[in-house]
């Protein structure tokens, strides 16, 4: 990761008039990803009747919603150099605790779920606090935390999951609002507040100077430990959100929830043209990410594929998507020693 972080930070180094002399260069970082968009969505239009009617594009509205809430979050994490493997872990705890509250415990639905936030947020803290102040890499921190949670999901209610989810959260989960179902107007919610944040305020540009140069943002006086732990918090406390979503279009709350949702997070997020080296971020590119991954899942699935070959052409995205980031950084390497 040394070498392509160095060619990182070559390449921000670079003036502005060398960076685009390549065709390339010039083109927004979003291009990738909506390129492969429009392919995918041309190839099943033609291939599978169905892939355009009405009820399949708010299926794929709402299946976007939960990865698009937990890749916002993550966005963030990457752009500091960061990565979190435990949000879907996180997902299940919190769909089984807001399961547990309100309906073997009888509490109300509001407060279960403002509980079930709290429960994704303290867990990460608890990575922001390993991360941050213990010094743990993000990968073992969250990896920790990715199967405690999954432990503490299939402790909540002895494996089991847990049905007569409330009415109103379920009902919810069924309306729609301007023609788009509710659940997805929670995620463009989200998204939007994010690019807002990252883009028109001082602590957005904290974030891209923590992953564009630690040291430096540590000299210039940013309480950096602060800032990890403030932007882990928070992403816990999406997953949280991500699960009372879940919860509410499942009818049910399941341990298993959220499995595989880091993947198709982070999947999203560098397909979406923010570097896994961090220091830069988009997050119009983490929603095409994310509607991408959707349309292909889909796909498979209109195909009569089962699970297991949705989750091969995630992996496969994912790989292409960070093989094809490398190959922008050498290209930028490349033209910093040209421009020497």
């Amino acid at each position: 990761m040394s070498d392509r972080t160095d060619a990182a930070r070559r390449a921000k180094a670079l003036p502005r008039s060398a960076r685009r002399k390549g065709p390339l260069n010039r083109l927004p970082p979003e291009t990738g990803v909506a390129v492969v968009l429009i392919i995918a969505v041309l190839y099943l239009s033609f291939t599978q009747p169905y892939f355009l009617q009405r009820d399949n594009f708010r299926l794929i509205a709402k299946q976007s919603a939960e990865i698009g809430i937990l890749a916002t979050g993550m966005t963030y994490i990457i752009a500091t150099g960061g990565i979190d493997i435990s949000v879907g872990s996180v997902v299940g705890l919190c769909s089984l605790v807001l399961g547990a509250l309100s309906v073997v415990l009888g509490w109300s639905l509001w407060i279960s779920i403002i509980v079930c936030l709290g429960v994704g947020a303290a867990c990460g803290l608890i990575n922001g606090l390993l991360i941050a102040r213990v010094g743990m890499p993000s990968i073992i921190a969250t990896l920790a935390m990715y199967a405690a949670a999954r432990a503490g999901a299939l402790l909540v209610h002895s494996g089991g999951h847990i049905s007569n989810i409330p009415t109103d959260l379920v009902n919810f989960a069924q309306t729609d609002f301007a023609g788009v179902p509710s659940v997805a107007w929670i995620a463009i919610i989200v998204a939007v507040s994010g690019a807002v944040i990252l883009r028109r305020t001082n602590a957005g540009r904290l974030v891209l100077a923590l992953g564009g140069n630690r040291e430096a943002s540590r000299m210039s006086g940013v309480n950096v430990k602060l800032v990890e732990m403030l932007i882990y918090t928070a992403v816990g406390m999406l997953a949280g959100l991500a699960a009372v979503i879940t919860t509410a279009r499942a009818a049910t709350a399941e341990p298993n929830a959220g499995t595989t949702y880091e993947i198709q997070a982070i999947t999203a997020v560098v397909l979406g043209g923010t570097p896994i080296t961090g220091g830069r971020a988009t997050i119009l590119g983490t929603i095409l990410g994310v509607i991408t991954v959707t349309v292909l899942r889909d796909g498979v699935a209109l195909a009569g594929q089962d699970a297991n070959m949705q989750q091969l052409i995630i992996g496969v995205a994912l790989l292409i998507a960070v093989e094809v980031e490398r190959w922008r950084l050498r290209q930028a390497a490349a033209s910093i020693e040209v421009a020497a």
